[in-house]
């Protein structure tokens, strides 16, 4: 991350430019406000692409900025993965970045794989692990999000 936006002087990463105050289309402005209220919903698959493509980090726990964009994005499109699970996972984007700003619970470490963090957070009907690579000390990167049934509040 040597590389400085021109717009605000933010690092770029994996997901663009990492400053907090960075200027975001409506759509990543409505997915970031979505998730802050804690009220995430359903998206079309083609608005979560374009959303990827553009890049965005939230603010998530302890100060850390989590990014989506990148290597979210490439993993679905090029890992051999069920087609309408890929469809599926990109529909539940918001539930997504809430679970990576508003986690019930964190792994550090996942899998005993240094540096990666999974943020998971039950809703209703599913539950969903965000699972963070680290790109610097206070920085990360979701490169892979589940949804799990098993994961999921009692109602």
């Amino acid at each position: 991350m040597s590389e400085h936006c021109p717009q605000d002087g933010g690092f770029i990463g994996d997901a663009g430019c990492t400053h907090p105050n960075h200027q975001h289309s409506e759509l990543v402005k409505g997915i970031i406000a979505a998730a802050n209220a804690k009220k995430p919903h359903s998206i079309s698959a083609g608005d979560a692409e374009v959303a990827l493509k553009e890049g965005f980090y939230v603010d998530g726990l302890n100060g850390k900025r989590i990014g989506f964009g990148k290597s979210l994005l490439k993993h679905f499109n090029e890992d051999p993965h069920d087609p309408g699970d890929i469809k599926n996972r990109k529909r539940l984007l918001l539930f997504a970045v809430d679970t990576a700003m508003h986690p019930d619970k964190t792994t550090n470490n996942n899998r005993g794989i240094p540096g990666r963090t999974a943020y998971c957070k039950a809703f209703n009907s599913f539950g969903v692990i965000a699972i963070t690579g680290k790109e610097s000390e206070d920085i990360e990167y979701v490169f892979n999000y589940v949804l799990d049934g098993r994961t999921r509040r009692k109602r």
